[in-house]
């Protein structure tokens, strides 16, 4: 266990190489994290160049970097990577310890900057639950405790899964949560900075908490800030109104849907009885694609009183749509396979689909077909 992670500001470190292998070092000692324990990597740079790789191999943490690198060696951890994954890490300490009190557990978490959130194996939480955890963060916050972490040899550990260590690091958030964890955590509760409950959603295993918390807090609401400042803009209105604005838009927009939807089915259902009209078992109609075509199709079959195909000209084949009132439709469309490569399927009273064949060649096969 690397006792430099006791201390999460413990950033810059002077060291030797220990061993290369395929452009990775190891160094006699380390002051980064790699990603572990639900705890992302740090970010920064060994000699002046940006470290690009992190790996663990057992207890021992491979570099990766832009170049070569030779002794002395000097290394710096980004200081805001380190305190938002060690932020969001102590934070969610706690929040074990809260939700295990209420028989609870958090059964996953998302640690990144940009999408922090945890998980709860329940669907059923009780209203103001949201307040409460942020009323409950807000006092460890505020309260300041002091983060403790002891040592004690694995093999006296009463977890079989972590016997196996020499030794494992106890953390303790005072009467909140104590668990056994080895990333970096903050020194004391206010290092958290600031952590604020956005919202929840149902998830598959029950329900998912947005947060945002650590110095990525700022820029996230920042950002928040920014996206609803613009759509107040795009919507003509202001930020407090914009609810009401998105909801008055999305109605008229349901209104107008229903009525081009209307309009087309109207539409459709004249073009369906010129071609009717018409005569014949075969008409043509110049559709702009597929979905036209079946809509077309769809229209005769509410008012066709006979077999009839509708077809068109489209990327180097025939679109088709054949309507049956006497349920024939899907016994034609098997005969048209039996003739040619024709995709598509549907019911025994209308089906649609494509023939790689031209139109005149496609008119006179579903003429023999006898449809």
């Amino acid at each position: 266990m690397n006792r430099a992670y006791d201390d999460f500001l413990n950033l810059r470190c002077d060291t030797a190489i220990r061993e290369v292998r395929d452009g990775w070092y190891a160094f006699e000692d380390t002051v980064f994290y790699g990603e572990k324990g639900g705890a992302l990597a740090d970010e920064g740079a060994i000699n002046g160049q940006r470290v690009t790789g992190l790996r663990w191999e057992g207890d021992v943490l491979w570099h990766q970097v832009e170049g070569e690198l030779q002794d002395p060696i000097h290394m710096e951890v980004d200081r805001v990577t380190r305190w938002n994954n060690t932020a969001v890490q102590s934070a969610f300490h706690m929040l074990d310890g809260y939700y295990g009190r209420m028989g609870l557990h958090i059964v996953a978490i998302g640690v990144h900057p940009e999408n922090q959130w945890y998980e709860l194996d329940t669907k059923e939480l009780p209203p103001g639950h949201l307040e409460e955890v942020q009323a409950f963060l807000d006092k460890q916050i505020m309260d300041n405790l002091k983060t403790e972490l002891t040592y004690v040899k694995g093999a006296d550990y009463p977890d079989p899964k972590y016997q196996g260590y020499d030794e494992v690091r106890i953390v303790r958030f005072g009467d909140v949560d104590v668990q056994p964890c080895g990333t970096p955590h903050v020194g004391q509760t206010r290092d958290i900075l600031n952590f604020t409950v956005l919202g929840s959603e149902h998830s598959g295993r029950g329900t998912k908490v947005y947060v945002a918390c650590g110095p990525a807090a700022g820029p996230r609401l920042a950002h928040c800030y920014d996206l609803l400042r613009r759509m107040a803009h795009t919507a003509t209105t202001g930020m407090e109104d914009l609810p009401g604005k998105v909801e008055s838009l999305l109605a008229a927009n349901k209104a107008l849907k229903k009525e081009n939807d209307e309009l087309r089915r109207a539409l459709y259902g004249h073009i369906a009885e010129g071609l009717l009209a018409a005569g014949g078992t075969v008409v043509e109609y110049p559709a702009r694609d597929a979905n036209e075509l079946r809509s077309v199709g769809q229209a005769l079959l509410g008012r066709a009183d006979r077999d009839v195909v509708v077809a068109a000209a489209l990327e180097g084949g025939t679109a088709f749509a054949a309507v049956s009132p006497s349920g024939k439709a899907r016994a034609w469309m098997e005969r048209l396979q039996g003739k040619t490569e024709a995709s598509g399927g549907g019911s025994p009273k209308m089906v649609s689909g494509k023939a790689p064949i031209s139109l005149c060649e496609f008119t006179d096969m579903a003429f023999e077909l006898d449809f």
